[in-house]
């Protein structure tokens, strides 16, 4: 650790005295108190910021403390310092507890007596375990396990703890029982509800869930609870008693049984409060200069216990510290947790918080590959998902979720069919996804914005989170920026893409005469050197020009069968089978003006010729995408690539039906 209790670090080498008479002062410098002050800096630049912290070294990412416990991550990786410009007028004092607001004076005081005036304060303090009132509960050997401090002690404690028991089956109590495996310690999970993560997972998933967390050598007891702790003369732990009556011998208990917002500061102030400190839209208090952010506020009645809320919550209480009006309108919070190789993913009411009735859910599962999903659609929306094992698709599906969009009865086929939301090149394509989809959950950033950044010169991971925050909290994300990076590569054109460009051009313009001109008029006088209408007068010609488009129909179907079998390979490169393919399509075109002269008919021969002809349409777009890919978004090209072509096969099938139809008409008559 670089910092030791009550040495002040400033961001540059200012002098305090240099700082203006009444700055910014944030109280908190955990994760959610350092991004609002990143997003002020963004804002308003010439602010002057005071960042107070009571914690004696630098800001840390607290959602990896427990793979630091397990040893999963080095220091470096812990800290989240905060990058900011040089010139930027910031103060960060480690180390300093502030133990008193004075709203009257615009003030606050700081357990070194110091008094600091402000023109604005926001307060993100964040929040503390909570201690179940249990006979024995503050013996040594009891712990909880919230800060670095606690991680320390963990730590420290392993080493010599012979069998560890976690009371408490949520994220932080199974990511604490598997940390603290390490040395070969004994560890026990106990849970008092009937099932881990209750409120994140229905009784299927936990099932699962629980499999891999004893398949650990983790044992698991559910339905159960202390009743009390034993110790022996010198206070040290040495057991505890369940409500079942089972004892069971311990040397170490780690208390994980949830949190409580830390308010002690805010109603020593008189702000208003309830379970939290409660704050507006705007984030605003009781009081219009003071700020709450994170797990201490309360929002609607509603506390979050997770970060990217509260980073949503910053955000918006930066913008409106700048004078720009921005309003919160509450979180759709999502649960993570990764153990040994099975990702765990949770998002809206699901679990105990799933109300009977409300929606209709819907289940895939997979048990030969250890894959349990289940999805909940309210009103045509997805409001609610589970999934147990790797599911690429948790990134998006939080994004589906938090914006509340359309859900569309084809989207619930393709889950039950395949278990995937969105077809498999799209879905899973994150540069396809649109621009205002979220990437990165934690620190709200969007694709758009990566892919801005990387255009703008990012050619990294690291470079693209210096700059935008994404994969800075918890990680998540780092694959998908990672194929963000390699996505916008330059990309080459396709095989003799001018030439297939202008074929797709004629045979658009040729298919879409169809509709715009007019009807090809016929001969008016036998005066004339050649009739040209004998073409759709004349049997015979009609014949001719009639099982020609067959032909070239016929021709242009085999040619599309060499993308699908791989036996073709050897005819010669696919990118020549394509232009074929196009150019069949500006035959076809030709050989139906001369077939129709541009009239569609009536009754069933309208029908064929419209399908023909958006047909060829959508063909011709198509191809014109593919071999304008190169100057196309990933977004763009793939969208308009997949929906063309789909388009394209869709109006294919009947066309053979008509096509028969029309035939045996005319023979028929």
């Amino acid at each position: 650790m670089s910092a030791t209790s009550h040495i002040v670090m400033e961001s540059n080498s200012a002098n305090v005295s240099m700082i203006r008479e009444l700055p910014l002062v944030i109280i908190g410098n955990g994760p959610v108190g350092m991004r609002t002050a990143k997003e002020i800096i963004k804002k308003s630049p010439n602010t002057s910021i005071i960042i107070y912290g009571d914690e004696q070294q630098e800001p840390y990412n607290r959602i990896k403390l427990s793979s630091w416990l397990a040893g999963d991550v080095d220091w470096e990786s812990l800290l989240q310092p905060l990058d900011i410009p040089s010139d930027c007028n910031i103060e960060q004092r480690f180390g300093f507890k502030v133990t008193n607001i004075d709203i009257d004076k615009k003030c606050i005081y700081d357990n070194s007596d110091r008094k600091q005036p402000y023109s604005k304060l926001i307060l993100a303090t964040g929040s503390y375990p909570f201690e179940p009132n249990i006979p024995g509960i503050h013996q040594h050997g009891v712990y909880t396990f919230r800060n670095f401090k606690d991680a320390n002690s963990l730590i420290a404690r392993r080493a010599r703890s012979h069998h560890t028991v976690v009371l408490g089956g949520g994220l932080l109590g199974i990511e604490s029982a598997r940390a603290m495996q390490k040395q070969n310690t004994k560890v026990t999970l106990i849970e008092h509800a009937d099932r881990l993560l209750s409120n994140q997972l229905d009784i299927d998933a936990a099932n699962i869930l629980e499999k891999e967390i004893t398949s650990l050598g983790i044992e698991l007891i559910t339905q159960d609870s202390v009743t009390e702790i034993f110790g022996d003369n010198d206070e040290r732990v040495t057991g505890l008693s369940l409500r079942s009556g089972k004892h069971i011998d311990c040397d170490t208990i780690i208390l994980s049984t949830g949190i409580r917002p830390n308010i002690e500061l805010a109603k020593r102030s008189k702000l208003a409060y309830n379970r939290g400190i409660t704050v507006n839209d705007s984030m605003q208090t009781s009081q219009a200069d003071i700020y709450a952010v994170g797990e201490c506020a309360e929002h609607r009645n509603e506390i979050y216990g997770l970060v990217a809320p509260g980073l949503e919550q910053a955000s918006v209480a930066a913008a409106n510290i700048a004078n720009i009006k921005h309003l919160y309108s509450g979180s759709v919070a999502a649960s993570r947790l990764k153990v040994i190789d099975t990702q765990v993913f949770s998002m809206g009411p699901m679990g105990n918080s799933e109300i009977q009735h409300y929606g209709k859910h819907y289940v895939y599962k997979d048990e030969s590959k250890g894959i349990y999903r289940k999805i909940l659609v309210h009103r045509y929306r997805l409001v609610g998902a589970i999934g147990i094992g790797q599911w690429d698709e948790t990134v998006r599906l939080q994004t589906t979720i938090g914006n509340a969009a359309k859900f569309y009865p084809w989207q619930v086929i393709r889950f039950l069919r395949t278990g995937n939301i969105w077809p498999e090149d799209i879905g899973n394509t994150v540069s396809a996804w649109p621009a205002r989809a979220v990437v990165c959950q934690c620190m709200s950033v969007t694709r758009g914005s990566i892919s801005d950044c990387i255009h703008q010169g990012a050619n990294s991971v690291q470079m693209v989170s210096d700059s935008t925050g994404a994969s800075t909290v918890c990680g998540s994300c780092k694959p998908l920026v990672q194929e963000l990076i390699g996505s916008n590569i330059n990309k080459e054109p396709a095989s003799m893409y001018r030439t297939l460009t202008s074929f797709s051009i004629v045979t658009l313009i040729l298919s879409l005469l169809f509709y715009i001109a007019p009807n090809l008029p016929y001969a008016t006088t036998v005066q004339n050197g050649w009739h040209w209408d004998v073409l759709w007068r004349n049997d015979l010609f009609k014949q001719i020009s009639g099982f020609s488009v067959l032909g070239l129909f016929s021709i242009g179907l085999l040619i599309s069968l060499r993308k699908r079998i791989r036996k073709l390979d050897k005819l010669g490169k696919f990118d020549y089978w394509r232009l074929a393919h196009i150019c069949l399509g500006v035959l076809v075109v030709v050989t139906l003006v001369a077939h129709t002269g541009f009239r569609l008919g009536n009754g069933l021969n309208f029908v064929l010729m419209l399908g023909f002809s958006m047909m060829l349409i959508a063909g011709a777009i198509s191809s014109g995408v593919i071999s304008l890919e190169h100057k196309l978004s990933n977004a763009i090209a793939t969208r308009a690539r997949h929906l063309s072509v789909y388009i394209h096969i869709l109006l294919f099938w009947p066309i053979p039906v008509l096509l028969a139809w029309h035939i045996l008409k005319g023979y028929w008559y």
